[in-house]
């Protein structure tokens, strides 16, 4: 199992193990892909219309992105454990075919996406804000003297 990840380590001189779990978590798609086959005909135009197949692939598209979303964890900025297993979940409901699961899916994984947008652009405006004050400090207040 792995061995072009071993081989990968030992040219590299890197962990074979940690290479190994790297390298399947970058190629999850090859191994999910097939599924999708298998578990709707209709991307092969089994029975279908072009409109199914086109939601189909968009679906299946959007499900991987939310798989390679919790594999990797970062989207914007750094995704946390449950977030990642829910962006996990979310993918695999739109990878499984079916009009419920596939809406299940887009919201989770829609919400996700956006929540992660919307907490990296805050972090960038408080980052901005702090760049600005480093740069243009507030004048100093002195109290002028009484007579």
């Amino acid at each position: 199992m792995a061995l072009a990840a071993y081989a990968g380590s030992a040219i590299a001189g890197s962990n074979p193990m940690k290479t190994g779990l790297n390298a399947t978590r970058l190629a999850i798609a090859a191994f999910i892909v097939p599924y999708i086959f298998v578990l709707n005909p209709a991307m092969v135009f089994v029975n279908t219309s072009a409109w199914e197949v086109v939601l189909l692939v968009v679906t299946s598209f959007v499900g991987m992105f939310g798989v390679s979303i919790g594999l990797e964890g970062h989207i914007c900025t750094t995704v946390s454990w449950p977030l990642r297993l829910l962006v996990i979940a979310g993918g695999l409901c739109l990878i499984y075919p079916g009009t419920i699961t596939d809406g299940i899916g887009l919201v989770v994984v829609g919400l996700i996406v956006f929540y992660q947008y919307s907490l990296a652009r805050r972090r960038a405006g408080n980052d901005e804000m702090i760049m600005q004050e480093e740069h243009h400090p507030a004048p100093e207040q002195t109290e002028e003297p009484k007579e």
